[in-house]
Parts: C-alpha cells; structure tokens; sequence
C-alpha cells in the first residue's frame, strides 16, 4: 500500500475505489452526495457501521475490490 494511500481517511480510500461522483455513490449506498462530501473532507473521515454494510455490499454488487480494513482508520505506528 502506498504512502499516500495510508494517509488517506477511511471515506477518502472507499471513494476513490469507487470511481463515482459523491453524488452516484451517495445515490448507490442511499445517503445525500453532501452526506459523502462532507464525509471525505472530515479530518477523521470515520464510516459508522450502517454505511460500511452498504458500502462492502455495494462493492460486491459492482466488483470493486473492497475489505473491512479499508473502512478502518490506520495506525500511525
């Protein structure tokens, strides 16, 4: 995994697996596309549980290579 990539937040990481607007992922897991906006500027950039079901659910449905770590902060250490 590259530098970059763990820097990353959690939403910033799941959304730029997707490769959909905030607003069709918004639309595809049924949230507002503000909702993800918001989500991925946060400094935390935390997924509550509901989102993280709908989001590894939607990855299957579409084939995008998804897991559970990507929806967890890393550690800095």
């Amino acid at each position: 995994m590259s530098a970059l990539t763990e820097s990353m937040t959690p939403w910033q990481r799941v959304f730029s697996k997707f490769g959909m607007s905030q607003r069709a992922l918004g639309e595809a897991i049924g949230r507002d596309g503000a909702k993800i906006n918001r989500a991925i500027h946060d400094a935390d950039g935390l997924i509550n549980g509901r989102d993280q079901k709908k989001l590894l659910d939607l990855a299957q449905a579409v084939g995008v290579d998804l897991s559970p770590e990507d929806l967890t902060p890393r550690s800095n250490g």
